[in-house]
């Protein structure tokens, strides 16, 4: 019998072992069911779901674990600091749980849910259901709440099984986590893509103004070049021109004809000027001076000029202040504008707006302008509402010889001027055109601080002969033997050279024999500036006169730094040379 009773007991242990091991058994195939899907959540982050479809992907694996009568998942708001609800997969019992949800938070159930980081049993409100609240969290944050609503209320759970649920949970808010952290990293990838994209169209923009303001100098330097021989060339045709004139009576058709010549001559000075302007290596004579007055000027004159159709409109700034810059060429750019706005609108009519302010370029303005300074600046406006240019036109639009004009109407180097113009004066111009509904060009000059009182100019009318001796040299012979011929008539007496090399030396040979010596700037062996130097290093108080038809190494401020006394542009006709050499003379 004891054996019997042994062997009974030993049964009953070995099968509640048995229940006891079959039980874990199934907990552990349930985790590592459980474990092989949580892998889904990141395929679910990588193809861009979001936390709602986290959410439900968890409400799956969930009911296949729990029997709910109904489950709901509440997200923390971070901007509120509050739960709300994100996902309930029962429709019908949402009012219902929302209510007692907000019961639980009232009652601080939710708090200690968050607490026990597990799965708690509580009551509803009238006690007739019981619910399961588990936090979802991470180890640093909580991300929600889990709300089960059980079948009926006497309803119990499994320890494992609540185990497991904790488990689910962990992971949905470890996923929940990782979909924030990449929506982040996706959101600055995308934005950092756009950044790109944005300095990309930047940069691209400023390689085009950088290669525009390349071409425009290349060209500048060629231009320079040919001025420089047009005027050797044109200098004798001036100066032998005015020679024959005094040689022949002035009621004479051969006085007419040249009259002629020389009007022909100016008119090509005048071209070569604004090839230089262009190129930004004119010489031009610069004063403190109010743009406001050149602005009323030009367009009184204007308004004579163009059709009533169309109507000017102008809001100038008064207290503007001062530019330094050369009154003649200012008036150029206005004057040049204006008539290229009229002369788009003149078959329709339409408004000509000319607006002049006073604003304070910055940093980030600057550098969008080419050869520009921060600071305060004068900003000239010239808008109209006539036909606008194509945006293949803008791009060429300040290029030399370039125009839209009809042939006759333009000669192409009208904006290219304006544009040497405003960059010598250290400002800058844009354009802006729509076709169809017109063009705003925007001018950008330098303001200054200091303005100093107007200088009264000595006179220079009066004698232009005189008999002191002259030293002339220049390369040219053509250039020597003419302005030789006009300084001897003026009275001079002229010892002229080809050779700077030769000229030095018959300087210092006898250097108080010379009153005044004029020389070219760019010859062979010895520029004109080296010579200058090596004469005033032997005599200090000879007066020198530079002329240049052009050159980059030499300007008007370096000259009379040097101790040169005078700089002048070839070709100098016969009164400015005499006048020239007399004011240079008396001075001395």
């Amino acid at each position: 019998m004891k054996n019997n009773n042994s062997f009974h007991m030993d049964a009953k242990k070995l099968l509640a072992r048995i229940d006891y091991l079959e039980e874990n058994r199934r907990f552990i195939q349930n985790v590592l069911e459980t474990a092989l899907s949580l892998g889904d959540f990141q395929e679910n982050i990588n193809k861009g779901y979001g936390s709602e479809y986290i959410l439900q992907e968890a409400d799956k694996r969930i009911n296949r674990l729990i029997p709910f009568e109904a489950n709901a998942h509440y997200i923390v708001d971070q901007e509120k600091s509050d739960f709300s609800l994100s996902v309930c997969n029962k429709g019908h019992l949402k009012s219902f749980i929302k209510n007692e949800v907000n019961h639980m938070i009232d009652q601080g159930y939710f708090a200690w849910a968050i607490r026990e980081r597990r799965g708690v049993l509580i009551s509803s409100s009238d006690h007739s259901w019981r619910f399961v609240l588990h936090v979802i969290a991470t180890y640093s944050r909580t991300r929600g709440m889990f709300i089960g609503l059980l079948p009926d209320k006497n309803h119990t759970i499994p320890d494992t099984s609540l185990t497991l649920l904790s488990i689910i949970l962990l992971n949905t808010a470890n996923a929940l986590e990782s979909l924030e952290f990449y929506s982040l990293l996706r959101n600055q990838n995308e934005t950092l893509e756009k950044k790109v994209e944005e300095r990309t169209k930047e940069l691209a923009k400023y390689e085009r103004q950088l290669q525009q303001v390349l071409k425009i100098q290349a060209i500048g330097t060629l231009a320079g070049g040919i001025a420089h021989d047009f005027n050797n060339i044109l200098f004798p045709i001036v100066g032998y021109t005015e020679l024959t004139m005094d040689e022949v009576s002035e009621d004479s058709v051969a006085h007419k004809n040249l009259e002629e010549i020389l009007k022909a001559a100016h008119r090509a000075k005048n071209l070569v000027q604004q090839i230089l302007t262009f190129s930004r290596q004119s010489d031009q004579e610069r004063k403190p001076i109010k743009v406001q007055s050149i602005i009323t000027e030009t367009l009184r004159l204007l308004r004579a000029s163009i059709p009533a159709s169309i109507e000017i409109i102008h809001k100038i700034q008064d207290d503007c202040g001062h530019i330094m810059g050369d009154p003649t060429q200012i008036h150029q750019v206005i004057m040049n504008l204006c008539t290229n706005a009229y002369q788009a609108m003149q078959d329709k009519g339409g408004k000509l707006e000319v607006i002049l302010t006073e604003i304070d370029v910055g940093y980030e303005e600057m550098i969008d302008k080419v050869g520009m300074q921060h600071g305060k600046h004068l900003r000239l406006l010239v808008k109209d509402e006539g036909c606008g240019m194509e945006a293949s036109v803008l791009d060429r639009i300040f290029e030399p010889y370039y125009t839209t004009k009809e042939q006759g109407k333009g000669t192409g180097l009208g904006l290219s001027v304006i544009h040497g113009i405003v960059k010598n004066h250290g400002g800058d111009i844009t354009v802006k055109s729509t076709p169809g509904k017109g063009t705003i060009f925007q001018v950008y000059l330098p303001l200054i601080e200091d303005v100093d009182p107007d200088v009264e100019f000595e006179s220079t009318d009066g004698a232009t002969k005189g008999e002191e001796r002259i030293l002339l040299v220049d390369d040219e012979e053509q250039i020597v033997a003419m302005e030789q011929q006009m300084l001897e008539n003026l009275g001079y007496r002229v010892t002229a050279r080809t050779d700077s090399a030769e000229a030095l030396k018959v300087f210092a040979e006898h250097p108080q024999d010379f009153d005044l010596v004029i020389t070219d700037m760019t010859m062979p062996h010895m520029t004109g500036d080296q010579l200058a130097q090596k004469m005033l290093d032997i005599e200090p108080n000879i007066p020198v006169i530079l002329c240049t038809g052009f050159n980059q190494g030499i300007t008007e401020e370096k000259a009379l730094a040097m101790g040169i006394q005078k700089f002048v542009m070839k070709p100098v006709v016969k009164k400015e040379l005499a006048t020239t050499i007399r004011t240079v003379l008396d001075q001395n």
